[in-house]
């Protein structure tokens, strides 16, 4: 299937493994060039050997926990620097933070984990 992409750049996070990973690879398969962020190394590189043997553009590694505090800003400047702009964002990442057993604010709405990495703009 063409879907039109060849040429346009993603940034997906998640990509070491499941539907994160599969979306890497069905870009890259067309012509998308993918920067690809997990926490595991080693995965990372499997997967970009996946995608250069399938005739894929190698993929721009960035090895981040999406949940720390600075994630947002160091995806945006890793991905920019790699790639020089960002057609396509892509979430795959999960991830929770543990919270109080109240899990109430003071306007008394209830609170929940967050899995946005946040802003990359």
């Amino acid at each position: 299937m063409d879907l039109q992409l060849v040429g346009k750049t993603a940034l997906v996070t998640g990509a070491s493994m499941g539907i994160g990973r599969a979306i890497a690879k069905g870009l890259a398969a067309e012509g998308v060039q993918v920067a690809v962020v997990a926490r595991r190394t080693h995965l990372l590189e499997e997967l970009a050997s996946e995608i250069e043997r399938g005739q894929g553009l190698r993929p721009l590694l960035i090895v981040q926990d999406i949940m720390a505090r600075d994630a947002a800003p160091r995806l945006r400047d890793a991905a920019v620097a790699g790639l020089g702009h960002i057609d396509i964002p892509v979430n795959c990442a999960g991830g929770s933070r543990p919270l109080p057993v109240d899990t109430r604010r003071k306007n008394g709405k209830k609170r929940s984990p967050s899995t946005s990495p946040g802003s990359v703009r």
